[in-house]
């Protein structure tokens, strides 16, 4: 057969409705999304995620971060958070505890440690945390008693040792405080407590020096330990009479914890090596930190008298003295009478309270006597 190449067959004409089906098509399927509007079509409102609960594992852990840096308010508020969601676990108040002394808060440590003692009555570290509040407390024989528990429980807890060795120092009873303390040495050389304790008996032996050198291996252990800087500088201050050096240390835990109580520690070290206008600006940081802190404003109000600015000495220590309470020296309180006494206008009757209190502590207070013959040539005004 020939083939014609030439010939192309005629294309045959679509009708109307088929040359737009297609569009028939998108129509008929816009019409059903519209009409069903399955849900991948319609907007929704965005949702917050939930945030997931931290656990106590997590607070546990912040709350070690924050003591590897000294941080111990942050540590507190940790384990607090740790109490709320545990509150059946210990550990949180028997470091509370610890912490508490750390500070110098030997109530605030009872607290807790008698909290953490209800929880869990055979723990050997709630007892002996217990065991060492009593005993700041000046509760010797109620601390021995829980001391003896815990050992019992753990005899070979070097920081129960280490309790029981502070409570037989606090007691006078040298000879078994040594033995504790060499046997808790020998059990765990890397302790801590172990070593403050040890300085402790041995400042109480009059051994300073020897007492600053186990502060310093406690510190080579925990440099972040600020409460050791101001033992060393106590030791140095009322034990040696090395102002210079007292104030390094003070310096020092200034350095590894910002706080109140540091900052008050300084100030008091700089005001009684005669820096009263350093003694000053120190004293007023610590009181941006907390303005009620008692021992700053006390402290404050003996520098600005040194400075003869008797109205402001007057006010800091009219608001610190009574928040001071039962720690405040008959220094103090003559201090402030003499302030209201030299401030102008001079008030003899407000600086007579204090004198009075100077006299309560000390009958033959010479500057609270020489205040009152002062008032008195004056006609009390």
């Amino acid at each position: 057969m020939y083939l014609d190449h030439d010939y192309r067959p005629r294309r045959r004409r679509q009708s109307g409705i088929g040359r737009f089906w297609p569009l028939f098509v998108l129509v008929a399927v816009a019409i059903i999304l519209y009409e069903t509007q399955p849900a991948w079509l319609v907007e929704r409102p965005l949702e917050a995620t939930p945030t997931p609960t931290r656990s106590a594992a997590s607070f546990l852990a912040e709350a070690q971060a924050a003591l590897l840096r000294g941080d111990y308010s942050a540590a507190i508020a940790a384990y607090e958070r740790v109490a709320s969601i545990d509150p059946q676990n210990p550990e949180p108040y028997i470091v509370k505890s610890r912490l508490f002394l750390i500070e110098g808060n030997a109530e605030s440590a009872h607290q807790m440690a008698t909290k953490a003692v209800e929880l869990a009555p055979t723990d050997p570290d709630a007892l002996a945390a217990l065991a060492r509040a009593e005993d700041w407390l000046g509760n010797y024989t109620a601390a021995m008693l829980h001391a003896l528990d815990a050992l019992e429980l753990q005899p070979d807890n070097a920081e129960t040792l280490a309790i029981i060795a502070e409570i037989y120092t606090d007691e006078g009873n040298v000879a078994q405080a040594q033995i504790h303390i060499d046997r808790a040495i020998e059990l765990d050389p890397e302790n801590v407590l172990v070593w403050r304790n040890k300085a402790y008996l041995l400042e109480r032996q009059g051994q300073a020096r020897e007492a600053i050198e186990a502060l310093d291996k406690a510190l080579s252990l925990a440099p972040q330990r600020a409460d050791l800087y101001l033992e060393k500088a106590r030791i140095y201050r009322l034990r040696l009479g090395d102002f210079p050096s007292a104030v390094a240390a003070y310096r020092a835990a200034v350095d590894a914890n910002r706080t109140p109580l540091t900052l008050t520690a300084l100030g008091e070290g700089l005001y009684f090596t005669g820096d009263h206008l350093v003694a000053i600006r120190t004293l007023n940081s610590a009181l941006e930190l907390d303005p009620n802190y008692a021992p700053a404003l006390v402290y404050l109000g003996m520098a600005l008298y040194a400075r003869r600015n008797y109205e402001d000495s007057a006010a800091a220590l009219d608001k610190g003295l009574p928040l001071f309470g039962d720690r405040a020296r008959e220094e103090h309180y003559y201090t402030a009478g003499l302030a209201h006494i030299y401030k102008e206008p001079r008030e003899c009757e407000e600086g007579m309270v204090w004198l009075q209190k100077a006299l309560e502590k000390n009958p033959q207070s010479g500057p609270a006597l020489a205040g009152v013959r002062l008032c008195a040539n004056a006609g009390g005004g």
